[in-house]
């Protein structure tokens, strides 16, 4: 339900970004720049907004790890990050998710059908004021679809990219990883070197309904 023009970036000070030198078995270097890990942080990196209701999220053990439950009754809740992330550097998006269920929607590309069990979004800035933003939304789409992305029914400024779809996997933990740089660029057609925020969202407001989600550790890497 949500769309860039309602995510609000703070004029608070960005919080500290975390950048690990990470060294495989094989001696192989890798950047990656932590944005959530649940099992050390917590959520007190994100601040939560609300829409529609509240979403409830909260910290669980799932295998003994813990992790971020999100649970959404008609309701319409986001926690967010504003952090700048050096795309040069890390482009790829990793994290992790299961997800209990998707929605009955049949058309989930317009207003009274955009809701998610499931979303990540990442958002980048390309002007002082709040409006000049632009946000690639990952989903767990509700049902299979054709496309590889959809303009977000609330703006033109944000697309929803369907990750995983249906009820194939659910109730499963997936590790994602996508290419944040190639998305935006063969999406908005422009070359992204930052992105300024990470959001969290599970959201049944449009069209109601129950849904839940578990959400993992998410970074950036390179």
């Amino acid at each position: 339900m949500i769309g860039v023009s309602k995510f609000k970036l703070t004029k608070r000070l960005l919080q500290c970004l975390t950048i690990i030198v990470v060294i495989s078995s094989e001696g192989v270097f890798a950047l990656e720049t932590v944005v959530a890990d649940f099992s050390r942080q917590g959520i007190d990196a994100f601040e939560e907004e609300e829409f529609v209701g509240k979403t409830q999220y909260e910290l669980v053990k799932e295998d003994g790890v813990q992790v971020l439950r999100a649970r959404t009754a008609a309701s319409a809740s986001v926690l967010y990050r504003e952090m700048d992330i050096d795309l040069q550097k890390t482009p790829f998006l990793n994290w992790s998710w299961r997800v209990s269920n998707v929605f009955s929607i049949t058309e989930q590309k317009k207003k009274r059908g955009d809701d998610y069990s499931a979303r990540i979004y990442v958002v980048v800035k390309e002007g002082f004021f709040p409006w000049q933003t632009k946000a690639l939304n990952y989903v767990w789409s509700n049902y299979e679809v054709d496309d590889d992305y959809w303009s977000n029914p609330f703006t033109s400024k944000a697309v929803m990219i369907p990750v995983r779809s249906g009820t194939e996997g659910l109730n499963q933990w997936h590790t994602e990883r996508v290419n944040v740089v190639d998305d935006f660029y063969r999406i908005f057609g422009k070359r992204i070197t930052e992105a300024h925020g990470i959001a969290i969202m599970s959201d049944s407001d449009n069209a109601g309904g129950v849904g839940e989600a578990f959400y993992g550790a998410i970074s950036f890497s390179d």
